[in-house]
């Protein structure tokens, strides 16, 4: 008797099994439907070209499905599939979907089901429209939602105008930095360094606040991984020379500028490793692609030497460093007007992004100007003359886009490193507007501060005069005297 109560008890158990997992099955997947992908996802296509992805599909009904391929992003892929494809009952077939990249970027394919009876390809789910169907009985619905998805990545095709660009970046960052090196006097340096509190509040705003500025920002807008390590990359960047100029332009301290510049250059060697480290790939860029951060230190040492070897000529030899920056002032103007012309044509896909995402627009302007502002306000804490305010405000908000753009470009796989290099494109866009309005306001304010100046001089004997007042006088005196001498004659 023991052995039939035990088959009984088994028996039992495997209803209630089955049950359980006839539930679970529903909740899961109302229409008992299972889809196996005979391709290896993530898939990788280019920019205009077409791929054939195969699904097998076995139905356990005796209810007729229609099948339909929808991507998440239209704007990236378009999908292409026979319209009267249908899965019958109880039938095993293979769905065949050609996907088309139309701009770079990553998005994933989704299978819609529904029951063929009453079918109408009009009713096809958009985006707008498809929603995942869970508890909800089925049948309430017009489409159900594979849980699955299927990761598609487009990147462009590579032209030979794309890597002589990305040459022409290297180049004119190298030749930038080498200026830097030949206009940096090591003497001026040291006197800054002397009262170290400038330069600390400097790296203070530049290392520590731009990044937490700009995750604020990133987290404000929600930005995907590609856009969000783009511009963390940029605001963990070192200064630009451009600051330099500004702060001369605005009657700035060039000195602490010069001294901030090449500071922040040096520490940039442990900075944006650290950062990218930490908060990039742990927080923003969550990916299974990891960050070859060797590549990343190889590159910001070769963006270092070159400020080394104009420091070392302008030690040893400083009639050459004045020849040096003479002579690579019309050749960075070349290589500018070939950035802004062919570099412009060989990446218009920027512009389509900037269109498409207009967030990155108002981030790319949002990132610079909160860094002039803050970085003002802590230069204003730490009761820093105005000069000095001035100064480390131009620095903090100023980054160094071309050494983010060359990390970028060299370290991230396709299409992120396309995508991400918008950021720091879209920020060197902006950041010289404020400047502008900013060198326009200081020359019109300093010639009528001047007017007025002379006004309250002859008004109120304010300041200093080219006229002596009291010669005038004498010179009076005498002619009158002798006037009266040649009268008495």
């Amino acid at each position: 008797m023991a052995c039939p109560v035990k088959l009984f008890i088994l028996f039992v158990l495997n209803c209630f099994i089955s049950l359980y997992g006839c539930v679970s099955a529903n909740k899961t997947n109302p229409y008992f439907v299972d889809i196996q992908s005979n391709d290896d996802f993530p898939i990788h296509i280019k920019e205009n070209e077409e791929k054939s992805v195969t699904f097998t599909i076995v139905n356990y009904q005796d209810t007729v499905f229609r099948v339909i391929p929808v991507p998440t992003d239209p704007d990236l892929m378009e999908t292409r599939y026979n319209a009267s494809h249908h899965l019958g009952a109880k039938m095993t077939s293979n769905f065949t979907v050609r996907v088309r990249g139309t701009l770079l970027g990553r998005t994933f394919l989704k299978l819609f089901m529904n029951k063929s009876d009453g079918y109408d390809v009009a009713d096809e789910p958009s985006r707008e429209s498809y929603t995942l169907v869970t508890d909800a009985d089925p049948d309430q619905r017009d489409w159900y939602e594979i849980p699955n998805k299927y990761e598609v990545t487009i990147s462009r095709d590579e032209s030979a105008l794309s890597h002589a660009f990305t040459g022409m970046i290297i180049v004119l960052v190298c030749l930038a930095n080498v200026a830097m090196g030949c206009k940096t006097e090591l003497a001026v340096v040291k006197e800054v360094l002397r009262k170290p509190i400038g330069p600390v509040t400097g790296m203070f705003s530049q290392f520590i606040l731009m990044p937490l500025i700009c995750l604020a920002v990133i987290y404000a807008l929600k930005f995907d991984a590609a856009n969000a390590i783009g511009f963390f990359a940029m605001a963990c960047s070192p200064g630009g020379s451009a600051s330099n100029a500004y702060s001369y332009l605005l009657a700035g301290d060039v000195s602490l500028s010069v001294t901030m510049t090449l500071c922040s250059v040096l520490l940039s060697l442990g900075m944006i490793p650290l950062w990218l480290f930490t908060v990039g790939t742990k927080v923003l860029y969550q990916t299974d692609v990891e960050i070859p951060f060797q590549n990343i230190f190889t590159s910001l040492v070769g963006l270092v030497i070159p400020v080394a070897i104009g420091m070392l000529i302008q030690w040893k030899k400083p009639n050459w460093a004045k020849y040096i920056l003479k002579g690579l002032r019309p050749l960075m103007i070349l290589f500018f007007i070939f950035v802004f012309t062919v570099g412009v044509y060989a990446n218009l896909f920027i512009f389509t992004l900037m269109r498409n995402k207009p967030e990155i627009l108002l981030a790319g302007a949002l990132i610079p100007y909160c860094g002039f502002f803050f970085g003002g306000i802590v230069a204003w804490v730490t009761r820093q003359s105005w000069e000095r305010i001035r100064t480390i405000a131009i620095e903090t908000g100023i980054q160094n886009t071309g050494i983010a753009i060359v990390l970028l470009k060299v370290s991230l796989p396709p299409p992120d490193n396309d995508i991400s290099i918008v950021a720091p494109i879209c920020a060197a866009i902006f950041t010289p507007i404020p400047m502008m309005v900013a060198i326009i306001w200081y020359e019109i304010y300093k010639r009528c501060y001047k007017n007025e100046h002379k006004v309250l001089y002859l008004d109120d004997n304010v300041g200093e005069s080219d006229v002596d007042f009291d010669k005038v006088a004498k010179d009076d005196m005498n002619d009158v005297e002798l006037q009266n001498k040649k009268t008495h004659l």
